[in-house]
């Protein structure tokens, strides 16, 4: 199924916001503006999600990363205050350093997918069609506890970590 023109103004339109919502992320000097920017972001790739036909992914990014995460960033930024505790002139040689040698990396990443395959991508085996007859939630339970099994629970082994690590680091001695 080929895209209608506004399906293909909306996929740019939400890649654009979602391309702005990271760089205000990583650009803004306020915390609270960088986690708003993370907000478009969030909300920008839901959008994106839903365009392409992944309604439940669509959703529980708007839900899950755009309402709770965010407002839980938002909450700890407000507690912690949003000061600077360490000196960025005595890292920033450093700093520039890091980023440019990441900055390199990426490029060439961009430059080798680029050069490797088609900007279109290959047609996958789950067709509209088939998403239509089985649901994209039963395909996604289906490809996460057969096909990506490891990865789905390292994925939740790390969560495990963080969610100990943060009662460790948040109790009193």
């Amino acid at each position: 199924m080929e895209p209608t023109v506004l399906e293909t103004i909306l996929f740019i339109a939400f890649g654009l916001i979602a391309i702005a919502g990271a760089l205000g992320v990583i650009l803004a000097r306020n915390v609270v503006y960088s986690a708003l920017s993370m907000l478009a972001n969030f909300c920008a790739l839901g959008a994106l999600y839903i365009l392409l036909s992944a309604e439940f992914l669509g959703i529980v990014q708007l839900i899950i990363y755009g309402g709770a995460i965010v407002v839980l960033f938002l909450f700890a930024l407000m507690l912690v205050g949003g000061k600077k505790t360490v000196d960025e002139q005595a890292f920033r040689p450093f700093i520039n350093v890091v980023a440019i040698v990441l900055a390199l990396l990426l490029l060439g990443e961009i430059g080798y997918l680029g050069l490797s395959t088609s900007i279109a991508g290959q047609m996958g085996t789950v067709t509209p069609a088939v998403i239509g007859s089985t649901g994209s939630v039963q395909i996604l339970g289906i490809a996460l506890l057969t096909q990506y099994v490891l990865p789905f629970e390292l994925v939740s082994v790390l969560l495990l970590v963080g969610i100990v690590g943060s009662v460790v680091l948040a109790k009193k001695q």
